[in-house]
């Protein structure tokens, strides 16, 4: 049986259409679930929305002043910090959080990489060349190095995203995902295999990230803003925010 890659179980309506000129035409629907899905942000589930979305603002806090002084024990403290809130396994954890020093300054030339414009992609290569990382990881830890920029990705986004209808280009994204085992009770984003992560890389940044950067621009371009429940303000959206909100959506309501 093939690995799901998609499904139709988003609200009726959602959809984007995107015009010759690049630009987004965002359906209500799909204006209304990022809306509501940032707004409501809480995960893991049942934190509170308030205490979740502080923990985001106190990690990127965190990460900009470990990049005022970066050296390799600086970012072995980012990677693990990032990778603790993700959650990542705990075998994977605990390599990170034994890193040798050659392994912190592998860490550092990474991570100069990511936040160096138009290097991100090597970044993210040399980091998923490190035990315990993973895209997953590594697109999370370049989301908080470079917050106005960066986004995760991983198995909600990936299938909310994929699920997303694009009006005249078929879906938002082409991830490719995998059975997480052999009853096929859950999939996963498909990173495990070169040949896979290298074609799920590729979508990362050609089709994924662009289109939460058109999402992000047209949102504000409407004037439509997310209230922080942490600080209680209202925000404009960077790419980081609708990842957010498509994940939390697709934790709630989305497929396994």
């Amino acid at each position: 049986m093939p690995s799901p890659n998609y499904t139709l179980c988003l609200p009726p309506g959602t959809h984007v259409t995107v015009e010759p000129n690049g630009n987004c035409i965002l359906s209500h629907p799909l204006i209304e679930l990022l809306v509501a899905a940032r707004n409501g942000y809480d995960w893991p589930a049942g934190t509170g929305a308030n205490i979740s979305q502080q923990c985001v603002l106190n990690l990127e806090m965190e990460v900009a002043g470990h990049l005022d002084l970066l050296d390799a024990d600086a970012a072995h403290q980012i990677v693990v910090r990032v990778s603790d809130w993700a959650e990542n396994n705990d075998m994977a954890h605990a390599q990170l959080v034994g890193a040798t020093a050659d392994a912190k300054t592998r860490m550092q030339t990474a991570i100069l990489e990511l936040i160096h414009p138009g290097q991100e992609a090597l970044g993210i290569d040399q980091l998923c060349q490190l035990p315990g990382i993973r895209l997953v990881i590594a697109s999370k830890i370049f989301r908080f190095c470079v917050p106005l920029v960066g986004a995760a990705i991983d198995r909600h986004a990936s299938y909310f995203f994929n699920s997303l209808p694009i009006t005249g280009d078929g879906r938002g994204t082409y991830f490719l995902r995998e059975w997480t085992n052999r009853r096929h009770t859950s999939s996963r984003l498909a990173i495990y295999q070169q040949n896979y992560y290298e074609i799920n890389k590729e979508q990362y940044f050609n089709r994924y990230l662009p289109m939460l950067r058109c999402i992000a621009n047209t949102l504000n371009m409407l004037k439509i803003k997310y209230c922080c429940a942490a600080t209680n303000q209202m925000k404009k959206w960077r790419p980081a925010d609708v990842e957010m909100a498509a994940y939390y959506w697709w934790a709630c309501y989305g497929a396994r």
